[in-house]
């Protein structure tokens, strides 16, 4: 029994260092992404900053990409959380849709890994940037789709086409968020609401 006892707390104890471990690197290589970018970044960045080793990192990760996938996934899960909130929320369909997409939008405009990310796929084109902002940009589609499909069987849209609705959609934020930004003064939340409701969402919400 006691061997039993032991051999478990053991097995715990060790779960927890490798957890840890793994999660100190991810740390040090989201640090490492979000100053360096994902070109600028070596192994030996992530290392030094995580405090270990470089052997200790190829345990866990086989190559950079591998990491920035790891530390991707940490940041999809947090765009998706924000859906998740906004879903619980006792509001209109529409203003739901708005406070979705504003979300993740300005979590995407303001997190220094994605600024950098999206700034290496416009200047270098780098092959595994891209890779990382398309699957936020296909993560968020995707989020928007399922809450406008939803919408349609609750009978509180009208839409032809939930994908093409949130393809439209999000791509008309990023324009007011993102290019409208560059040369405009930005509009607050509730003037982008607004906008959005008068010309897009009152053609979607049944009557």
């Amino acid at each position: 029994m006691t061997d039993l006892f032991i051999r478990s707390f053991l097995e715990k104890r060790f779960s927890q260092v490798i957890t840890n471990k793994r999660a100190t690197i991810l740390e040090a290589a989201k640090r490492a992404f979000s100053l360096f970018g994902y070109k600028g970044t070596s192994v030996a960045h992530v290392a030094k900053l995580a405090g270990i080793g470089k052997g200790t990192i190829y345990t866990e990760f086989k190559n950079k990409e591998k990491m920035l996938e790891a530390v991707m996934d940490g940041i999809l899960q947090d765009l998706g959380n924000i859906f998740e909130r906004v879903k619980q929320k006792d509001e209109r369909s529409i203003l739901k849709l708005h406070r979705a997409l504003y979300d993740t939008l300005h979590y995407r405009k303001e997190h220094q890994l994605l600024m950098h990310l999206t700034e290496e796929v416009s200047v270098h084109g780098t092959k595994e940037a891209v890779s990382a902002m398309q699957k936020v940009e296909d993560f968020i589609i995707s989020a928007l789709e399922q809450a406008i499909a939803q919408g349609v069987e609750k009978g509180r849209l009208q839409v032809m086409d939930a994908e093409v609705t949130a393809f439209t959609i999000y791509k008309l934020y990023i324009a007011f968020i993102v290019d409208w930004e560059e040369k405009k003064q930005p509009l607050t939340e509730e003037e982008l609401f607004q906008v959005f409701e008068n010309h897009i969402f009152n053609g979607i919400v049944v009557r």
